[in-house]
């Protein structure tokens, strides 16, 4: 198999400690890790024509098209990796906006080369794959040309080629063509892990070349962007063009921290020959053209590959620490989605097991509502205390009593006897003064005579009346039923929509919860109607209460009349000696000729008033205990327990379990998204437990993973038999330096020069047939080894 690459233009991207860490990025990147967290990588960005794929081509010697007539319609990411082998794979990423099906065909799309020749058609298939080549189809795609060039004396880098900017629409280039070349740069420049080569050409002026505005937008203090001149050749000596690009060099015009590069650029056509020629031809136009005032290290194809090396080092370097940041907590809440989603429900089985966990968790915590205990965090999570059920219902109960006290009394009977005072009150239609009252009841004992002497009480008619005083209990009861059954059902949601997902939740509850407490309302209701029944009927109590009540308010209306008696007499103004007093009370005690038919009103309003006070306290009793705690606070934990769960029909079990296929489908990303940050992590903690102490210093990671269920360094350093720990005596190391080393095996060729590091960070075995890297950080020759 032929190289497809020269080693020596790598070289100055391989010392052993920036392997060592381009290790650690390849392998996250390995394991599928930049499709949930930005990698350090290199982006080439400028406008269309600007030489972007010649300079890729010569910073990783990897051929792409240079035609005059041809752009780059899609990104392109070189992906370079260290294997035994020698081989170039490349394959298509499908864009996000992509339907299933298209992503299906275009995952399927995989070429393995031999050599770079073929590179050509390979475009060409990757375009008609894309779809590009169809007309009337669009001229740019999001898809991504994946190129992975594996070699043993290969670095691990990417770099990536954008599709240059297009400053206009034309007959070719639609307006939404231009804007989605420049969604789709914005969106690689914007990462903050990206390190942003800005290709300027030397054949437009530099000021209209939208590349710079970008990088400017996206990096205001150029921390992470390298200006490239490219085409310096194509400048008149002299000019003043060529003399503000000199300056654009020196970083006087367009200022960039990390400074300016110059390049020159093969010329179109170039063969396989010159292409190996054009570094020397490069240095022999910087020698003597004017731009050979910048400094050696500003200039020339060579001096960009040794730049980049340190800028991609430091890069990586700095945003490790902050990757494994990212990691831990893409974890955490990746596992949260899961944890929401619950197990997989495709099966019955696995359905109605669903609804059991789901409904003894469902049981815990309504039991703690209604009983008052709140230790469960999900008391705390929510602002409303809506959630604490018991509070929820005895505030609700004392409302409904103050209501009932207040209201519940059709009249509300006043001892003034003017009139007057009566209606000044803000509520005067609900008043009655106690003479009305009396009058009231006379005529109804006029129209309701019976058998009954003059004068003696129909005990009927207290019932009668006191029915007409007790009208409203009923609307204020079934107002205090309808409020605690609303309270209850807001509850029920809370508690599902904390258990289960928002489909699960409506499921359960329309199906299943709702016409459970429909029927505990219509059952409250039914409840109430029995105990308002009690009060409709003739007045009967065995409370000793009652008794007490007439013969209190007997007594208050003799004292109240004794005392108006008095003041009468007092009121004249003559005094009361001791021997007064007999005519006195006897004047206390007269009362005129008695009208019967009052003195029973009168009695018959004072036991309906004595009666009403006792069956009120009775009914504030009943209506919280009876109708409302028995009949729907009690029954909550019933509504949904294990028991019901495994009486429940099949049919509805599934209706209410089984999840759709979105959800079935967010469940698989959401396992296939934990299994690569997961190994992404993995991989940091072997990055620590056998890294330098430069890595050691630079990623500083917590004793446990983001939940109890993160794998162990034990676990993740036992995935292969073939690393073996060496000590330090052993192999003769500098004291800082743990590093695993590979044991010697018969198909691996042994190494003249030394190995660079990082193989360690091996693919899983069968995960790519052309990968076999070597397994443990090599730190010295094979020879040495072997010596020692």
């Amino acid at each position: 198999m032929v190289s497809v690459t020269d080693p020596a233009k790598l070289e100055h991207l391989q010392t052993r400690e920036q392997m060592k860490l381009l290790d650690v990025i390849d392998a996250l990147r390995a394991e599928g890790l930049s499709e949930y967290t930005a990698l350090p990588q290199l982006i080439v960005c400028g406008d269309q024509s600007s030489g972007k794929s010649s300079v890729l081509e010569a910073i990783c010697g990897v051929p792409f098209p240079r035609k005059d007539t041809f752009c780059t319609r899609f990104a392109t990411e070189v992906i370079l990796r260290r294997a035994t082998d020698e081989f170039i794979s490349v394959s298509l990423v499908p864009g996000k906006t992509r339907s299933s099906q298209d992503r299906d065909i275009l995952s399927g799309f995989h070429h393995d080369l031999s050599s770079r020749e073929e590179f050509p058609e390979l475009f060409e298939k990757a375009k008609h794959a894309m779809g590009l080549d169809v007309l009337g189809s669009r001229a740019f795609s999001e898809d991504i040309l994946r190129v992975e060039v594996s070699g043993p004396t290969q670095p691990q880098l990417t770099v990536v080629d954008l599709p240059g900017l297009i400053h206009s629409e034309n007959r070719k280039q639609t307006a939404r063509d231009v804007s989605l070349v420049h969604k789709l740069v914005e969106s690689y420049m914007k990462s903050e892990r990206s390190i942003i080569l800005a290709v300027v050409s030397a054949m437009n002026e530099f000021a209209n070349q939208i590349v710079l505005k970008k990088a400017r937008d996206v990096d205001p203090e150029g921390e992470r962007t390298i200006g490239i001149i490219t085409k310096p050749d194509t400048l008149r000596i002299g000019t003043t063009l060529e003399r503000e690009f000199i300056a654009l060099a020196r970083n006087e015009d367009v200022k960039f921290e990390r400074g300016w590069h110059v390049v020159k650029n093969l010329d179109l056509g170039a063969g396989e020959g010159e292409t190996k020629d054009r570094d020397s031809e490069e240095s022999l136009f910087f020698e003597k053209s004017n731009f050979k005032s910048l400094p050696p290290s500003s200039v020339g194809i060579s001096s960009l590959r040794h730049r980049l090396s340190q800028v991609l080092f430091d890069q990586v370097r700095s945003e490790l620490p902050k990757l494994v940041e990212d990691i831990r907590s893409g974890i955490a809440t990746t596992r949260d989605g899961l944890d929401k989603l619950g197990p997989s429900r495709v099966t019955p089985e696995e359905q109605r097991a669903f609804l059991i966990r789901v409904s003894q968790e469902f049981q815990i915590l309504s039991k703690d509502a209604i009983n008052g205990q709140y230790s469960n965090p999900f008391f705390k999570d929510y602002v409303p205390a809506k959630t604490r059920l018991c509070a929820v219902i005895a505030n609700s109960h004392d409302r409904f009593g103050t209501s009932l006290r207040e209201s519940g009394a059709r009249w509300i009977i006043s001892e003034s006897k003017d009139r007057k005072s009566v209606r000044g009150s803000s509520s005067s239609s609900k008043y009655r003064t106690r003479e009305e009252a009396i009058n009231k009841i006379q005529k109804l004992l006029r129209i309701s005579r019976g058998r009954e002497l003059p004068g003696l009480v129909n005990p009927l008619l207290v019932g009668e009346v006191f029915r007409e005083y007790s009208e409203p209990w009923e609307g204020i009861a079934r107002s205090h039923i309808r409020s605690v059954w609303k309270s209850t059902k807001f509850f029920l949601q809370q508690v599902l929509q904390h258990l289960t997902d928002a489909e699960v939740c409506a499921a359960l509850f329309y199906e299943l919860l709702e016409p459970i407490m429909n029927e505990k309302l219509d059952l409250a209701h039914s409840k109430l109607a029995e105990l308002i029944a009690v009060y409709k009927d003739h007045p009967t109590t065995l409370n000793h209460c009652f008794q007490e009540n007439v013969v209190a308010l007997q007594k208050a209306r003799r004292n109240s009349s004794n005392e108006e008696k008095l003041r009468g007499i007092l009121s004249q103004g003559s005094k009361v000696h001791e021997q007064d007093l007999p005519l006195l009370m006897s004047a206390m005690q007269f009362e005129e000729t008695p009208d019967m038919n009052r003195k029973a009103a009168e009695e018959i309003f004072d036991n309906m008033n004595a009666f009403y006070k006792t069956a009120m306290e009775v009914f504030l009793d009943n209506v919280p205990s009876l109708v409302i705690q028995e009949t729907i606070v009690n029954q909550v934990p019933r509504m949904l327990c294990p028991e019901s769960v495994f009486a429940m029909e099949s049919d509805l079990v599934k209706k209410i379990a089984s999840e759709s296929e979105a959800k079935r489908l967010q469940r698989e990303e959401l396992t296939r998204k934990l299994g690569t940050l997961e190994a992404g992590y993995g991989i940091c903690k072997q990055c620590v437990a056998r890294g330098s102490s430069g890595l050691k210093e630079q990623i500083i990671l917590r004793d446990k993973a983001p939940a109890e269920e993160l794998a162990s360094d034990e676990d993740i350093s036992s995935g292969s038999d073939e690393v073996v720990e060496v000590t330090q005596s052993e192999t003769e190391e500098p004291s800082d330096t743990h590093m695993p080393v590979a044991s010697p095996r018969e198909d691996v060729p042994k190494q003249e020069a030394e190995p660079t590091a990082g193989s360690w960070l091996s693919r899983s075995k069968g995960k790519d047939k052309h990968m076999k890297a070597e397994v443990g950080l090599v730190e010295s020759s094979t020879e040495e080894l072997t010596d020692d």
